[in-house]
């Protein structure tokens, strides 16, 4: 007999047709499936134009952020990093670098690199056709700029946030872990474990109770209107997945809703949350659809889950896709 886990799968109604949403596929270290962009509605799969030959020596890797999708290639197969800036079902190749991310205002992309083997690593800013708009400037490889935000640079070391400046790189500020931020205030977890929403720049804090004190927090995502910061709980388990817990903190009324069918087992893996630009949260990956505390792994599958504030259930559908392949959700 299977020993029943903690938790229900994930559930809810059937998504319908016309949700627009589209995901970036990819197999993981160039196994199939090749990249592609699917249009989840139809289940269609359009190859994508200008990145490498899938090759069991390549690493493809893809990250949304605000309105851009970026690809990062890398394996001894292509010699050294590459990013790529995806257009549609086309990636164009934009630099060589170990990771990218747009500006907090879409005044162009951050490249992080290590140009020199074993030396120091740098930060550049590039305009998307490619221009150099910042030279490369040295700095610490152990704390990378990892996001832009309006009040500097985002880095993270020994597990504190560290804000530099976007002009020299300099320390200008540090927080506890910054876990999202706001056109306005940053959320950040404290020592304590609870979330506060702080002013940067002025002495000025709204504590925040933890909606649950099981979990491990993870990176939160926010609502293109600000007013929403969806923030995920990762639960321990003893199988290959763990337990995710998704609650949505409003910030105007500072009231936490925990998504339908939440708790639910998933692959941590494979797990990406976004929200649309017309105020849905979107979460893709491989959902475990057994009770089972041990399933096999037939009992995961790849799935989308779709919930707008408000909404008692969860909108659901299962993809035509290997559990184990890498999905981005596209803007």
């Amino acid at each position: 007999m299977r020993e029943q886990g903690l938790h229900r799968p994930i559930s809810g109604q059937p998504l319908g047709p016309g949700s627009g949403i589209r995901l970036f596929v990819s197999g993981f270290a160039g196994a199939d499936p090749a990249p592609a962009v699917m249009d989840v509605d139809t289940g269609t799969l359009t190859p994508v134009v200008g990145l490498p030959d899938p090759d069991p020596k390549i690493t493809v890797f893809t990250t949304v952020r605000g309105r851009h999708a970026l690809v990062e290639v890398a394996g001894p197969a292509v010699n050294q990093a590459w990013v790529y800036l995806l257009k549609g079902s086309r990636a164009r190749k934009l630099s060589t670098g170990w990771s990218a991310f747009p500006a907090f205002n879409d005044s162009g992309l951050w490249i992080t690199d290590q140009p020199v083997h074993g030396g120091p690593c740098t930060v550049r800013k590039l305009a998307e056709n490619g221009k150099l708009l910042r030279h490369p400037r040295w700095t610490y490889c152990g704390a990378l700029p990892v996001n832009d935000t309006p009040y500097g640079l985002h880095t993270i070391h020994n597990r504190t946030s560290i804000l530099l400046a976007h002009d020299s790189l300099r320390k200008i500020a540090k927080y506890p872990r910054i876990v999202a931020w706001t056109s306005r205030k940053l959320l950040v977890q404290r020592q304590d474990k609870d979330f506060a929403l702080v002013v940067p720049g002025a002495k000025k804090e709204q504590p925040i109770s933890r909606p649950t004190r099981s979990g491990e927090v993870w990176d939160g995502e926010v609502s293109s209107d600000g007013r929403y910061i969806a923030v995920p709980f990762l639960g321990p388990s003893s199988a290959a997945h763990a337990y995710l817990d998704v609650w949505v903190l409003d910030t105007g009324t500072l009231q936490w809703t925990r998504l339908p069918s939440m708790p639910t087992p998933a692959d941590v893996k494979t797990r990406r949350m976004l929200w649309t630009p017309d105020g849905r949260l979107v979460l893709a990956g491989a959902f475990v659809t057994s009770p089972d505390a041990y399933p096999l792994e037939s009992d995961h599958v790849s799935m989308v889950a779709v919930w707008r504030p408000g909404e008692p259930v969860l909108s659901i559908k299962r993809l035509p896709v290997h559990w184990a392949t890498n999905l981005a959700i596209l803007p």
